[in-house]
């Protein structure tokens, strides 16, 4: 079959050939691809050292992203490639990162280091489809199986667990059962892996189409890798990452957020969002303004969505009614004219007033407010 590969990548393929270099784009852009779907970016191998890599794109702004492992990413007007030597890896000492790489230049020995089958197949546009794992059958059959041993695949990098179950909530293929009992057996491992590439895995799954299946399936392992996650079906609240931390993660929140490194307006939110989801939210619009002004919109407009209440919140937004000081109908200048403050007054009449709207007991009208404001005084 032919792969529709953008200029700039066919040029790259163009230069090492050129140059006397066997090159592929390999990996997920070839799996994305024989799925059809569009690849987010796109990886090439090739039988080029890296010194040779940079020579071969001497006249192009390159960046060396790992020297050591054979990688360069080389920036075109099109995009950039990241372009990596074929290697094979060394023993793995710390279930990680291989102790050392050596280059080689047989591709099959560069496809049989990688994790998945899925994910072991190259494609060059004159060569065809290099799939020496059956990948393309693994995809046709919507399956997740590991390139040789699964276990030892696993010991050598436990990113590969997270990995795999990122790949079936975002694909939603199924683990083939060998791999799938690898993943049970080496799972303590997954605690050797950072928390930011824990935390970049874990929000790809949980956003996952087939999020619920794996939380489902494989909630035991997400929990040792993700302490304090509760392994609750997610799929059903807004795809928005804050929604489903929350959700995940009901108690301790903030801590187990931490932990894994997510930023502070994830932290913020999906704390805040934890709290509302703890207790019911009472009926009536007086509640409904009375979030708007604790939380503002934003978090507001997750909860609601989260309880299937938006149009509720909607109405409030859209009517224009008041939850915030600077809606109403006075402010600071027209309590100072009126006789009252100034200083720390204005500040407390104002929130006198702002409750008064919220709760109906008047209207957002100056005068009203202003009279209210005196007798207040």
């Amino acid at each position: 079959m032919n792969i529709n590969i953008p200029d700039y990548v066919n040029r790259a393929l163009l230069a090492l050939e050129n140059a006397g270099h066997q090159s592929f784009v390999v990996g997920g852009c070839v799996r994305d691809a024989l799925m059809g779907k569009k690849p987010a970016d796109w990886d090439v191998c090739t039988s080029a050292k890296p010194e040779q890599i940079k020579e071969t794109f001497s006249s192009y702004k390159t960046i060396d992203i790992g020297m050591k492992h054979g990688t360069v990413a080389i920036l075109t007007s099109g995009g950039s490639v990241e372009i990596t030597t074929y290697r094979i890896d060394g023993a793995y000492l710390d279930n990680r990162h291989p102790e050392k790489v050596m280059f080689t230049d047989d591709l099959t020995e560069d496809l049989a280091r990688r994790d998945f089958t899925m994910n072991a197949i190259a494609y060059h546009p004159k060569d065809g489809l290099r799939d020496p794992f059956d990948g393309q059958k693994a995809i046709a059959d919507r399956l997740i199986r590991c390139v040789g041993e699964p276990v030892k695949r696993f010991e050598e990098d436990a990113l590969r667990i997270l990995r795999g179950l990122r790949f079936a909530s975002v694909l939603g293929f199924q683990l083939e059962k060998e791999s799938a009992e690898a993943m049970r057996q080496c799972a303590e491992l997954t605690k050797k892996v950072s928390a930011e590439r824990i935390n970049v895995e874990l929000s790809k799954l949980i956003m996952g189409s087939s999020a619920d299946k794996v939380l489902q399936e494989f909630g035991d392992i997400i929990e040792i890798a993700a302490p304090g996650l509760r392994a609750v079906p997610v799929s059903h609240a807004p795809e928005k990452l804050p929604v489903r931390l929350a959700m995940l993660f009901p108690e301790k929140t903030e801590a187990a957020l931490r932990q894994l490194k997510y930023d502070n307006h994830n932290v913020k939110t999906a704390v805040a969002l934890a709290g509302l989801l703890r207790e019911a939210l009472p009926e009536g619009g007086w509640a409904a303004k009375k979030l708007l002004y604790r939380h503002g919109e934003e978090i507001a407009r997750m909860y609601f969505e989260t309880l299937g209440r938006l149009p509720e919140l909607d109405e409030i937004l859209q009517s224009g009614q008041c939850y915030s000081v600077g809606q109403l109908a006075v402010n600071g200048r027209d309590l100072i004219a009126a006789g009252i403050g100034p200083g720390k007054a204005i500040g407390e009449s104002l929130e006198y007033l702002l409750q008064a709207v919220m709760e109906g007991k008047v209207e957002n009208d100056k005068e009203q407010l202003l009279q209210l404001a005196l007798k207040k005084k």
